[in-house]
């Protein structure tokens, strides 16, 4: 594992997920001179494309500029094969949120990777110490909480188990400064500290709007311009997808206890219904519409 000051530019980095969150972090990985693996247990024939879909947005979105990019894009690599992360140095979990699935993968990349190697999920809400559990020398877990998208957002929560050794931190932050993220370290607790005040605020929006107290527009218009929010509460939800945000409220409940956390009955109707946001075409807004 490198000591605190040493990430260079040798050091390889392993993603577990290929999904929005995976490309943008791989991308931004690589744009700092790093050698990025990304995993997905399917086959990605498009993943290339999309790597330079994505570049390109970048370059237009001032990320990364036109000549960096293709030497960036060199050094990303896609794979099926859990095994060929096995030397990777640091491991960044960003599957799907759901407890199942990335207790399977973290005991699968636990096996197969050194006993110096940092393991970090992305998890907002689950337990770094339960997943630290399913690792050889626990005290390499951490949690490392990008947020979306990872290109632009600055800052990432990284949060210690109650294993997670001051190495494994001190390696993360080197990691982070690197790629000019601002970290702040905390310690486990539910939520973290950005869902533990976002969510509550996006429930309430919801709440609002199945009240009839005001319409969507201008419930997100009241906080763009009341409290300066580059975006409303719903269509932060629209764009998170409403699926994730009753995940993450009902974990919250789960975890603590709290009914203040409880989802808005018409959130959880929404879900079901298959309405999850900007993903699936349709949340609190359209997006079907034929311009």
């Amino acid at each position: 594992m490198p000591v605190q000051g040493e990430v260079m530019s040798s050091t390889s980095i392993g993603i577990l997920g290929s999904g929005t969150m995976g490309k943008q972090i791989a991308l931004l990985c690589a744009s700092k001179g790093l050698c990025v693996t990304v995993w997905n247990h399917r086959p990605s024939s498009g993943f290339t494309v999309d790597m330079k879909k994505l570049a390109a947005l970048q370059i237009r979105l001032g990320s990364i500029t036109r000549e960096m990019a293709p030497a960036a894009l060199d050094r990303v690599s896609f794979t099926e094969d859990m095994s060929m992360l096995s030397s990777c140095e640091i491991i960044i979990e960003v599957v799907k949120e759901n407890i199942q699935i990335k207790e399977a993968i973290i005991s699968r990349i636990g096996m197969i990777t050194s006993d110096s190697a940092v393991i970090s999920s992305s998890t907002s809400t689950l337990s770094i110490t339960n997943l630290a559990s399913l690792v050889p020398n626990p005290g390499r877990f951490i949690g490392v909480h990008f947020f979306n998208p990872p290109m632009s957002m600055k800052l990432v929560e990284v949060v210690r188990g109650e294993h997670t050794s001051d190495t494994t931190v001190a390696s993360v932050e080197f990691l982070l400064n690197r790629l000019l993220k601002h970290a702040v370290i905390l310690p486990e607790s539910p939520g973290f500290v950005v869902n533990r005040l976002l969510f509550p605020m996006i429930n309430e929006a919801i709440i609002l709007l199945s009240d009839g107290i005001a319409t969507p527009k201008t419930i997100d218009s009241c906080m763009k311009l009341g409290a300066n929010h580059p975006m409303g509460p719903l269509e932060l939800a629209d764009f998170i997808g409403l699926d994730v945000c009753l995940s993450i409220l009902d974990t919250l409940v789960f975890e603590t206890g709290d009914n203040k956390y409880r989802p808005a009955p018409l959130l959880r109707k929404y879900v079901r219904a298959g309405k999850l946001g900007k993903k699936s075409g349709a949340g609190f807004y359209n997006y079907n519409k034929r311009s």
